[in-house]
């Protein structure tokens, strides 16, 4: 059985973090293992606290687990801090992890701060250079490269800026461009490749890029190339936002319900 790894947040709603990514690689018929990094006190109207899991927990977890299990594909969601990032860096180099989707979580989507300006440096020089993908939205990509990500041209910009600094593809998620069609932009090999659908009006989403990231890692788990990856997410996704739900008083939540 194919493994994918999960290494992020708890979110109590299930919309994100890392129940979200268990329902998504079941979707997947891939095998979710995860580390928890953190805990969040939230619900569908944001977070209200987040306590960092230990350093040395965290390491205990995934050394435990990777010295048992064989792991496919990693993603790495919301890392709080410097120290976190070192470890989780540290580790994926010593068992060889090169199948990695970085989702460079700098704030949440209700605008919770994630990571701190060092912080963002250090993910640049430890995690980005490990990642076989890195997936930005506009607003992340504001922060990896300092220029302003408004305009399907300034997200080509952007992932060629962030593909610089060492990962393999930079996929530039576009769902909050202001106008057009729903956009994704992947960097990497030998040409530039969009992905558009058609743009779902009126929702107000909470771990859309949670679950994007994961549905990728499921389809690199399961040995698809990094473009058939990002178009099977891509298609899991879609369908998934259309039928959005509320569970709550806030935002609505991806429909990950299997068929």
């Amino acid at each position: 059985m194919k493994v994918a790894l999960t290494i992020a947040g708890s979110d109590p709603t299930g919309g994100a973090g890392i129940q979200a990514d268990l329902r998504t690689f079941a979707n997947f018929n891939v095998h979710g293992a995860a580390v928890i990094a953190s805990l969040t006190i939230q619900n569908t109207l944001g977070i209200q606290e987040v306590v960092k899991i230990p350093p040395d927990l965290l390491r205990k977890q995934i050394t435990t687990l990777l010295d048992d299990v064989t792991v496919h594909a990693v993603k790495t969601g919301m890392l709080l801090d410097g120290e976190t990032i070192e470890i989780v860096g540290e580790l994926l180099k010593k068992y060889h992890l090169t199948r990695y989707v970085l989702d460079p979580i700098i704030r949440s989507s209700t605008g919770y701060p994630i990571l701190k300006k060092d912080d963002i440096e250090l993910l640049k020089t430890t995690l980005l250079p490990q990642a076989l993908l890195v997936t930005p939205n506009l607003k992340e990509a504001e922060a990896l490269t300092g220029r302003p990500v408004r305009t399907e041209k300034e997200m080509e910009r952007a992932a060629i800026e962030i593909h610089a600094l060492g990962p393999r593809y930079v996929l530039v998620k576009g769902g909050h461009l202001e106008d057009g069609a729903a956009l994704d932009l992947l960097v990497g090999g030998v040409k530039t490749r969009c992905f558009r659908k058609p743009r779902v009006q009126g929702r107000r989403l909470h771990g859309a890029g949670c679950v994007f990231s994961a549905a990728i890692t499921a389809g690199l788990a399961a040995g698809l190339n990094v473009e058939q990856a990002v178009r099977k997410a891509k298609n899991f996704v879609h369908p998934a936002i259309r039928s959005a739900a509320s569970v709550g008083k806030g935002r609505q939540l991806l429909n990950l319900t299997s068929d």
